[in-house]
């Protein structure tokens, strides 16, 4: 074994006796970024570093509508949840693990601090929790403000019930083009316990509010005995691509027929957490075996790079079914990438560049 001299030990020791220490990093816009962030007093380099801080990535919280490009939100309805209850705490399980994620992507170096300015909205407060009718009323109205704003909202929730309203907020009649993740199509005609606003109907009721263009939405990851009940995603037009086949397209494949079918058009992304294998992510309301695995998720996300998105969910995560918190740890990675692209696409739509601020 060859000894290690006293010139190559000193060189080591000045490279790890910096003086910016922690913060240091070679490449000049991410040093430059973590002395901002340090300097404003973000928690991101504080004793509660990686986790436990109280809002999404680390970022300022406000409902400051005029303030904020990129708003993260918590949606706790799980009123219409058709089996496992629990959704209502996975806003809180991803903000607790979205500590350890971030802040600069690590293939593309994105920061997203640095092209927008992201907040961590907090829980939509729901005045009416048991009422379905008067949540998603409440919930278009809230998202109607961010479209009115110029706002794109990642949300983590809650039943995917949400999603629909979210939609209809968000597009105000004018329709998006959607990339749907998901064990199940949700597009059921008829009323499901009792309400035609329910977790099997969402795009159904989406796509009759014009808040989705049909033939310019893509659903992956459909499959078990309920199937059946999805005729109304392929009479629309919609392309559904069950799990069987996406055994033989793999991600190449559906990320081709994603950008061929959407190209450069606005599209939100939804995903439910059953679209996952079970394996991978067990704490969903109505786990599913066969799904995709987290790295097929992953590539997925990060094949629509540069694309337009507008907005984002996470549904159905539930955190109770999973005490190790696993599922929630998943979610959050999956969330950072969604807000890297996010940011992309806002600072890209907007002329208005700026900055996440930790004070003013």
């Amino acid at each position: 074994m060859t000894t290690m001299t006293q010139e190559r030990r000193e060189k080591l020791k000045a490279l790890a006796q910096r003086s910016d220490g922690f913060t240091h990093n070679g490449d000049r816009a991410i040093a430059d970024f973590f002395a901002r962030a340090q300097d404003e007093g973000s928690t991101l380099f504080g004793d509660s570093f990686g986790g436990g801080t109280g809002s999404f990535f680390h970022a300022p919280t406000t409902q400051a509508l005029k303030d904020i490009d990129i708003a993260c939100v918590g949606l706790p309805f799980e009123t219409s949840a058709p089996v496992r209850p629990g959704t209502r705490f996975a806003a809180n399980a991803v903000r607790e693990w979205s500590g350890f994620r971030g802040p600069v992507h690590d293939v593309w170096k994105t920061i997203p601090f640095e092209l927008c300015s992201v907040a961590d909205f907090g829980d939509v407060p729901l005045r009416s929790p048991h009422d379905v009718d008067a949540t998603v009323r409440q919930v278009t109205e809230v998202y109607t403000q961010f479209r009115e704003n110029g706002i794109y909202p990642l949300t983590i929730g809650g039943v995917h019930t949400m999603t629909h309203p979210i939609l209809r907020g968000l597009t105000g009649g004018e329709p998006v083009c959607l990339v749907h993740i998901d064990a199940h199509a949700d597009t059921a005609r008829g009323d499901f316990q009792g309400s035609e606003l329910n977790d099997c109907s969402v795009f159904l009721n989406a796509a009759l509010d014009g808040a989705i263009d049909p033939e310019r939405t893509i659903q992956i990851g459909i499959r078990n005995g309920l199937s059946a009940f999805w005729d109304f995603s392929h009479e629309s037009g919609m392309r559904v691509i069950p799990m069987h086949e996406f055994f033989e397209i793999g991600v190449a494949g559906v990320l081709k027929e994603i950008r061929e079918r959407i190209g450069d058009r606005p599209f939100y992304l939804s995903i439910d957490t059953d679209g996952l294998d079970s394996t991978y992510l067990p704490g969903t309301q109505l786990p599913e075996p066969f799904g995709l695995t987290s790295r097929e998720l992953l590539l997925i996300i990060r094949g629509l790079k540069d694309m337009n998105i507008i907005g984002a969910d996470i549904a159905e995560l539930c955190p109770p079914y999973d005490p190790h918190g696993i599922s929630a740890n998943l979610c959050s990675a999956f969330a950072f990438e969604i807000l890297c692209l996010l940011s992309e696409s806002h600072a890209r739509n907007f002329s208005k560049a700026r900055k996440t601020h930790w004070k003013g």
